[in-house]
């Protein structure tokens, strides 16, 4: 008598993408303050050493804090930063034409010229630590409070005890918006919509760094869902 092992067909779905789950964490505003605590930090060792004159540093200073703080008082759109572009060509255009005619530009630079802004090294130290510590704050809450997508279900992770709620990810919708080019260019940031089924409000997750990074993997992770069918052959 012989026996013959009959072929056992297994079929498993699995994903075939580069990660088996999607970290995504949404930031506070403050981390758009991340170039200002970096020249403070750098002034406050320049003004220590007593490298650089006290007036250079406070003047340039304040131009990059109030460019900083510029983030957080307008939505840069695409529309919005392009006018913006083309004005300050057209008032730099301006500017030299009218210097032909009279010494504009010997005016402005005696004008800017009396400005002499002077910040020590205290100052320079307190704000880049003080900076410092909220982005340390942010980052230790960021490990707490995120959200993740794998194959099947969308979780938001919540809370010091490890709270999560769920979504599955059936019938999912997901928009990405980049409304203000500002913070992509700080960050690469943007703005996640997902739509659940299961769900009657959408999850806006504002605020995502590399969200271009973080679309393609999670479009990569639910796009690609390969059927292994695994066969025994009998004995020939």
């Amino acid at each position: 008598m012989t026996s013959t092992d009959s072929p056992i067909p297994a079929v498993t779905t699995t994903p075939t993408g580069p990660a088996e789950s999607v970290i995504i964490r949404p930031w506070p505003k403050v981390v758009f303050l991340y170039p200002t605590f970096v020249v403070s930090t750098i002034y406050f060792l320049l003004s220590w050493l007593d490298l650089v004159s006290g007036e250079t540093l406070g003047n340039t200073f304040m131009v990059v804090l109030l460019c900083n703080l510029l983030v957080f008082s307008f939505d840069f759109s695409r529309i919005k930063s392009i006018t913006m572009v083309i004005t300050g060509i057209l008032v730099v255009v301006l500017v030299l034409w009218l210097d032909t005619k009279w010494d504009l530009t010997g005016y402005l630079g005696g004008l800017f010229g009396r400005i002499h802004i002077v910040c020590n090294a205290p100052f320079y130290a307190f704000l880049g630590g003080g900076l410092g510590l909220l982005l340390v704050i942010v980052f230790i809450n960021s490990r707490f409070h995120y959200y993740e997508v794998n194959a099947r279900e969308i979780l938001h992770h919540h809370g010091y005890l490890g709270d999560v709620r769920r979504w599955s990810t059936e019938g999912l919708e997901m928009n990405k918006e980049i409304n203000d080019v500002a913070e992509y260019v700080l960050l690469r940031s943007g703005r996640l919509i997902f739509s659940p089924m299961t769900s009657k409000k959408a999850i806006v997750l504002d605020n995502v760094a590399n969200v271009n990074r973080i679309e393609k993997a999670i479009n990569d992770l639910l796009s690609h869902v390969a059927v292994r069918i695994n066969q025994r052959p009998g004995p020939g």
